[in-house]
């Protein structure tokens, strides 16, 4: 079997969507090692070196494009037809001009279930185009299955038609001795211990309001200089974020680092005291699944698929209330015994989460797709 893959996002800067293909894409490979499949990988310019091992297995094809959305809806079907695949998968966005059968992976709906986090114009092109690409997809992957499920009652879609591969510990995330971790973030970013890390974009979903709240508050009533590092692009929510600060006068101890690449992360990941999660809504959230592979205790919402991902490796707390948020905050920094429970529960939790198993699903709804399609 020939299967066509929009590779386009292995081009980009790494996010969670770049990290789950590659994640993806790699264990495929040493999966299909040996045997007579293959991937196509397609994009509008040329992948990375490094963004996957040689082998066999796949090939890329560049096909430039005037627009992305043409790429998408003309240039990508008409290029795995003529490659001869049997299976296309792609996300988000599935092209009327397929005429074998589409898979597509769709992270989360939450423009759907609270569109209020969503600028007007991503809000538009989310209604308008994901809802349609789901009907017309052969099957439909999301990571996690409270994503399944939401996207069962939000989109009417029937049950066998939506299916849970749940994301793998993205590579390069591991423990690293502390004071090891704390010497390089004060070399490389001039940020001294002790700090609580969060990680994600400034958009109003995640609700970083609350971990700043959360942080001032702990540090008023202990007396703990414990500062606050915000890693992620700039989004919808930096200038509301910023004022907060300032009304807050947080400035001195709330650090913004912008984005930073994955083999910053890691070591911002054990240089920090825990992870602070406090988003409304995740359909997976791998910055959790990140920092439990690095035994850094996570603090993170009920919010979505949090509680799958951080199950019983960190303290799920609901995203409202940072006076809860601080004294989870007091425990870890006060109680050893807890964090040693806590840091041996998360490195538990992480193991669980494989690409290997995730592969092993995808491929399996390759095959029933082709199958279906006689």
């Amino acid at each position: 079997m020939r299967v066509a893959i929009d590779a386009r996002l292995l081009t980009g800067a790494y996010t969670g969507d770049r990290t789950y293909w590659r994640g993806l894409l790699k264990a495929l490979i040493r999966q299909l090692e040996g045997s007579a499949h293959r991937l196509v990988l397609f994009s509008a310019r040329p992948l990375p070196p490094e963004a996957l091992p040689p082998s066999p297995v796949w090939e890329s094809v560049v096909i430039p494009a005037r627009s992305e959305r043409w790429w998408s809806l003309w240039h990508f079907p008409r290029a795995a037809q003529c490659y001869g695949c049997h299976v296309a998968h792609m996300q988000y966005t599935v092209s009327p001009l397929f005429r074998i059968p589409a898979i597509t992976t769709v992270h989360d709906i939450s423009f759907l279930i609270a569109p209020e986090w969503f600028g007007w114009k991503d809000r538009w092109l989310l209604r308008l185009t994901v809802p349609p690409s789901c009907r017309r997809a052969a099957r439909v992957l999301t990571v996690s299955e409270t994503s399944r499920e939401d996207m069962i009652r939000y989109l009417h879609l029937p049950p066998d038609k939506v299916v849970a591969t749940p994301n793998g510990v993205p590579e390069g995330f591991y423990p690293i001795p502390k004071d090891e971790a704390q010497a390089w973030v004060r070399q490389q970013y001039g940020i001294e211990p002790p700090f609580a890390l969060a990680v994600g974009v400034l958009q109003p979903r995640k609700n970083w309001g609350l971990a700043i709240r959360a942080v001032a508050y702990y540090r008023e009533q202990s007396g703990n200089p414990l500062k606050l590092v915000l890693t992620g692009k700039p989004g919808w929510a930096e200038a509301s974020v910023r004022a907060l600060c300032a009304e807050l006068e947080a400035e001195s101890w709330v650090h913004f680092t912008g984005y930073v690449p994955d083999e910053h992360l890691v070591w911002l990941y054990n240089a920090s005291e825990m992870l602070l999660y406090p988003s409304f809504y995740e359909g997976f959230g791998l910055p959790p699944l990140e920092a439990m592979a690095c035994g850094v205790p996570v603090i993170a919402s009920n919010g979505g698929a949090l509680p799958e991902v951080v199950g019983s490796g960190g303290i799920l707390l609901p995203p409202t209330e940072y006076g809860m948020w601080a004294y989870a905050i007091q425990t870890l920094m006060e109680n050893e015994a807890v964090r040693a429970q806590i840091r041996e529960r998360a490195l538990q939790q992480a193991q669980r989460f494989r690409w290997e198993t995730t592969a092993e699903r995808t491929w399996a709804v390759y095959e029933q797709a082709a199958c279906a399609s006689g």
